[in-house]
């Protein structure tokens, strides 16, 4: 089970792929230039990508708990 689960929220992110460069396993950009996450990223992929997005448009949550991690 993965223990993280991501949210992009696309009204904040602005296509600067800062999350591709920093984790191009996790993330890459949908045809209209806004991320989207690739299936079966590894987790510590999916935060280190979340942590570079400039906007904090990519949230990271705990599965087990529902915490939010990042940002």
């Amino acid at each position: 089970m993965p223990k993280y689960r991501v949210e992009i929220d696309r009204s904040l992110c602005s296509g600067t792929s800062n999350c591709v460069e920093d984790a191009q396993d996790a993330y890459e950009m949908g045809d209209d230039a806004i991320a989207v996450v690739i299936a079966g990223a590894c987790d510590d992929d999916l935060l280190r990508g979340a942590r570079a997005c400039p906007l904090e448009a990519i949230r990271v949550f705990d599965t087990q708990t529902g915490k939010r991690i990042h940002p």
